[in-house]
């Protein structure tokens, strides 16, 4: 089975990360024996690139979707890839489309991202099937959209278990890799710095935790992973709260730099105000590593974080729920916090990719049994 994997979401050398889930479900499906193409576009800096890169991957969906002969169009994000693969459905109808929504797919964010809601309405009505990375997810779809495309779960390409894995073991080793005092503990956070992420009720709820247990500001640090367009922001914030020394700050890392994060930290915590957050890979990521999550009560979270189980929830945007939240698990013995970076670990491994690939693999042959 030949499929044309299309997306504006791409790894480069320069930005790694960037999309870097969309490359995972590729070599799932390579590793499941299938052929693959790509239409793709890497991350572009500067509007003029940007506009340029565009009007290039557009171009070069329609071509290849044309000249192919593909038996599926694999597309991730339907919101920045509907309007050439709606001119290509026009083109040859015959031609099947595969639609991965995610994130603002379904909830724009900011007010620029609602035009691309009719284009997204239009493919999804037309795709032959839709996959979604959480059940969370698949009901926003349905009630939103009221498509008659079948949707199928699949959640965001897994984890990596050769990248992400426990290794606390080596934590004195990791922590003078990174420059960290070992002298105190570490909580975490890996996202952009951006709206929704919740980056600032972080820094806020992290203050005030430190406020109301003043012992804390002497063996407890918070680190903080990530670049975005409220970067001047959040720097400006930490200084105000009198966080400098208390929150250390690292620009976006590659997998395994996150991974060895994830290890050092005792808390990983996921503060996101985002409807959208369709699955939220980096809290399977930091449970895959043994590290136990405080997580705000939304979206895909809620798939795989169970309360005092495998992790702890707070109200999506509330500082202070989240303070209340560091400091429950303050009072938890070590064995408790164990437990729970256990259960947290046990959960990870449900989401593995060689655990999930076959789920993908099945959707796909799924669609070659409906022609």
């Amino acid at each position: 089975m030949k499929i044309l994997l299309v997306s504006n979401m791409y790894p480069s050398e320069a930005f790694p990360s960037y999309g870097v889930f969309v490359q995972n479900t590729e070599a799932i499906l390579k590793d499941e024996g299938f052929s693959i193409d790509r239409a793709v576009l890497t991350k572009k800096t500067g509007k003029a690139q940007k506009a340029l890169g565009y009007a290039q991957h557009y171009a070069n969906v329609v071509r290849k979707g044309m000249s192919g002969k593909y038996d599926a169009i694999y597309v991730h994000y339907a919101a920045h890839n509907a309007l050439p693969l709606l001119v290509l459905k026009k083109l040859k109808p015959s031609v099947r489309i595969v639609t991965n929504v995610h994130g603002s797919d379904v909830v724009p964010e900011v007010a620029s991202q609602e035009k691309f809601q009719p284009n997204v309405k239009k493919l999804l009505g037309q795709s032959t099937m839709i996959i979604t990375p959480s059940h969370y997810y698949e009901k926003l779809v349905k009630e939103k959209y009221q498509v008659r495309t079948p949707i199928r779960i699949f959640p965001s390409g897994g984890v990596n278990a050769a990248v992400f894995y426990p290794n606390k073991e080596n934590n004195a080793e990791l922590m003078a890799t990174y420059k960290l005092d070992p002298n105190f503990r570490y909580f975490g956070y890996v996202g952009r710095m951006d709206v929704g992420k919740g980056w600032d009720h972080l820094l806020n709820g992290f203050a005030a935790f430190l406020n109301e247990h003043p012992e804390e500001k002497a063996k407890t640090r918070l680190i903080m992973v990530g670049s975005g367009k409220d970067d001047a922001a959040f720097f400006e914030l930490r200084k105000r709260l009198g966080l400098e020394e208390s929150v250390v700050h690292f620009p976006l890392m590659k997998h395994a730099d996150l991974a060895a994060i994830y290890n050092i930290i005792d808390l990983f915590i996921f503060p996101t105000t985002r409807k959208g957050e369709s699955l939220g890979l980096v809290g399977l990521e930091a449970m895959a590593c043994g590290t136990p999550i405080l997580a705000s009560r939304i979206g895909g979270i809620l798939d795989y974080t169970k309360e005092n189980e495998n992790g702890w929830l707070f109200e999506p945007g509330n500082p202070q729920d989240l303070a209340r939240g560091l400091a429950a698990y303050n009072k938890l013995s070590k064995e408790q916090k164990q437990q729970v970076g256990q259960a947290a670990y046990q959960t990870a491994q449900q989401y593995e990719q060689k655990t999930i690939q076959s789920k993908l693999s099945a959707i796909f042959h799924e669609l070659r049994l409906k022609k």
